[in-house]
């Protein structure tokens, strides 16, 4: 009976040990199904590197074409969202569609999966965390920042820095909630989810995710920086309307003030004009009218003539002398009137 149940317990440990048989941390993790990859690592480094390369580039080269005035500094920018975008939707959307099967494929994303998880287990075990931050970085961050890239293509400065600004956020509040929830698990769980050693820990988990950290964080302070120098801009232009309108429409009451002052001020002549023609009873000569006439029609050929030429005596502006052509054609027609009103009292 003894060696029966030691015979039971050397079994069950075999079972275990070959169940358990995968190099990811904790090491009582379930992996089913695992297969250890068949390429070398630099092989699948070196195909998936050249790939995204090669992409950004021809992007890059796209983006000159179609924009003249594309800056090495915004080609920069287009490059990082460009590789967003590719990782996101494909690479990310690969996980999230096999991520039951991951662990026994062997094609180069597989492969390139189960070399990142030796920081980071999580992604070979189904966790659900991971599938709900990573669905919902392929369905909104991915598309996203190819929109970015396609607004920095075409010029759109203000699509350009929306989708900029959002998609940055995402990114830091993605990349927080990945680093804090893996911190709480190993301080007040113990368990961690990375190999131990340097290239692991500090090249894939660390270094592998800092520039999700150091890029946004620079493209959101320039897209604050510019949003907020557009939108003072724009302050200024609305005060600016504001001092106009308001000082044209003081301009408009003034000016409607003046005409109805100058307006009672020409009544007022004409009433004392009136007047003083009743008191008088004696006419101006027909000679000494006659004369007053010409005189003032001289004057007037005279300004206008001296207008023609230039010269120093010229009216200040052409309102002045339409005005005092104005006023000779009253002052003549006020003199009709009265040659028209003695001859009717003759």
């Amino acid at each position: 009976m003894s060696s029966f149940l030691k015979f039971l317990v050397s079994s069950g440990d075999a079972n275990s040990s070959r169940r358990h048989k995968h190099p990811y941390y904790p090491q009582t993790v379930v992996v089913p199904n695992y297969a250890p990859n068949t390429l070398q690592l630099p092989m699948v480094l070196g195909a998936f590197g050249g790939a995204v390369a090669l992409l950004m580039v021809a992007v890059v080269a796209v983006g000159k074409r179609v924009n003249k005035r594309l800056t090495w500094k915004d080609a920069g920018v287009l490059s990082w969202f460009t590789l967003c975008g590719f990782l996101h939707c494909f690479f990310e959307g690969y996980y999230v569609l096999n991520h039951a099967t991951l662990a026994g494929k062997q094609d180069i994303f597989a492969q390139l999966w189960k070399e990142y998880a030796l920081s980071d287990s999580r992604y070979m075990t189904s966790d659900p965390f991971m599938l709900c931050i990573e669905a919902l970085t392929v369905l909104t961050w991915g598309p996203l920042s190819f929109l970015a890239a396609f607004a920095i293509i075409k010029g759109n400065t203000s699509l350009r820095h929306i989708t900029q600004t959002i998609v940055s956020v995402g990114h830091l509040y993605g990349v927080a909630l990945y680093f804090g929830t893996c911190f709480f698990q190993e301080k007040f769980r113990g368990i961690s989810y990375s190999r131990p050693e340097t290239l692991y820990y500090w090249v894939y988990y660390a270094g592998m995710n800092a520039p999700w950290v150091i890029v946004p964080a620079i493209l959101l302070f320039q897209s604050t920086r510019t949003i907020r120098q557009s939108l003072s801009v724009l302050d200024k232009v609305k005060s600016m309307k504001g001092d106009s309108t308001s000082s044209s429409g003081s301009s408009i009451y003034s000016g409607k003030a003046e005409s109805i002052r100058s307006f009672d001020g020409s009544s007022e002549s004409k009433s004392s004009s009136r007047k003083a023609d009743r008191e008088s009873k004696r006419e101006p000569s027909r000679d000494s009218r006659d004369g007053g006439e010409k005189s003032r029609r001289d004057r007037v050929a005279e300004q206008q003539a001296a207008y023609l030429r230039g010269d120093d005596g010229r009216p200040e502006s052409i309102a002045e002398s339409k005005y005092e052509n104005w006023e000779d054609s009253r002052a003549d027609a006020r003199e009709q009137l009265r040659k028209k009103k003695t001859v009717r009292r003759e």
